[in-house]
């Protein structure tokens, strides 16, 4: 072996647990980039087809005639508010 060989392995023996912390520390470092990659790859097109499937905002006041219609057709008799007015009005 060589002096150059003979002094590296004497490093890697004397530091072994601190160059094995950094081996893992890398390698975990490695893989989080790769699962945001990958998560953005993913994710990105999938976002823009949820985003785009959203339909569009509803007006308050065109909202809330609805939901006042809806209430009258379908739960007059649940309500007696409406229930007495619809009578008074026959």
């Amino acid at each position: 072996m060589s002096q150059a060989k003979v002094e590296q392995h004497k490093y890697e023996k004397k530091n072994r647990k601190r160059l094995e912390k950094q081996r893992k520390t890398k390698l975990a470092l490695k893989c989080i980039v790769a699962a945001l990659i990958i998560g953005a790859i993913i994710g990105v097109p999938l976002g823009i087809n949820y985003y785009r499937s959203i339909p569009n905002f509803v007006g308050d006041s065109t909202l809330s005639a609805f939901v006042s219609n809806y209430i009258k057709e379908a739960h007059s008799a649940d309500i007696p508010e409406f229930s007495n007015q619809e009578d008074s009005e026959k």
